[in-house]
């Protein structure tokens, strides 16, 4: 049976799925009236899930303005891939040994979803899924203390990840499709090195789309 979840835990998922899928402006002012008139909801859990988004940094709290969108600047930005690819490294290597059949088969799921949105235009839904297939990945690592550590930090980048272009969508899927025959013949050398390559293949990309505003070669 599905829990119900409480009016904080609503607020909390809403607020911060806008965030992460851009739907505020970089200036936009997080005040409580604001929140509660767009969601519908009482000011009680609307303060709560801010003071959580805080302490994961999503948000920004100042007393002379409150709360505000949390920018992910260049440095922030580096140490946040920089923990990604050594996590989700590892991640991919245990993945590779410990993975069942059933998890194989949504990674295979996934991945034809996202290639099946990106084929059809829809890059927001492609990266969606491509965002599941890494957290598919952390999860049949069976490893839930780098599950926890990784689910924040891949959240964080997601607000990035969903500007994504064509060009780094489709190499993505590339690279999604070489790691998953990798994990089939349980390579767990091969595996933690695509998954590595591909973590600094986006940071690369991101860097030089969002913060160097220089084309990239990849």
């Amino acid at each position: 049976m599905e829990m119900k979840l409480s009016k904080k835990e609503i607020a909390y998922t809403q607020i911060k799925q806008a965030i992460i899928h851009n739907e505020f402006t970089s200036d936009t002012l997080l005040t409580e009236a604001f929140l509660c008139s767009k969601y519908e909801l009482s000011r009680t859990p609307v303060r709560e899930a801010l003071q959580q988004l805080a302490s994961e940094g999503f948000v920004n709290f100042t007393q002379d303005k409150g709360f505000s969108i949390a920018q992910i600047g260049l440095e922030d930005c580096l140490h946040i891939y920089e923990m990604r690819e050594a996590l989700e490294g590892m991640a991919a290597r245990l993945c590779s040994i410990r993975i069942s059949e059933a998890e194989v088969g949504e990674l295979e799921d996934l991945l034809a979803a996202s290639r099946d949105a990106y084929e059809k235009g829809d890059l927001k839904l492609s990266m969606v899924k491509d965002m599941d297939f890494h957290r598919c990945v952390m999860r049949a690592s069976k490893n839930t203390r780098m599950e926890h550590a990784l689910h924040n930090l891949i959240e964080l980048s997601s607000r990035l990840t969903f500007k994504a272009n064509a060009e780094i969508v489709e190499l993505s899927l590339a690279q999604h499709e070489e790691l998953l025959q990798a994990i089939k013949v349980s390579d767990k050398e091969r595996s933690e090195a695509i998954m590595r390559r591909h973590v600094a293949t986006s940071k690369k990309y991101h860097f030089a789309h969002y913060y160097l505003d220089e084309p990239m070669d990849i």
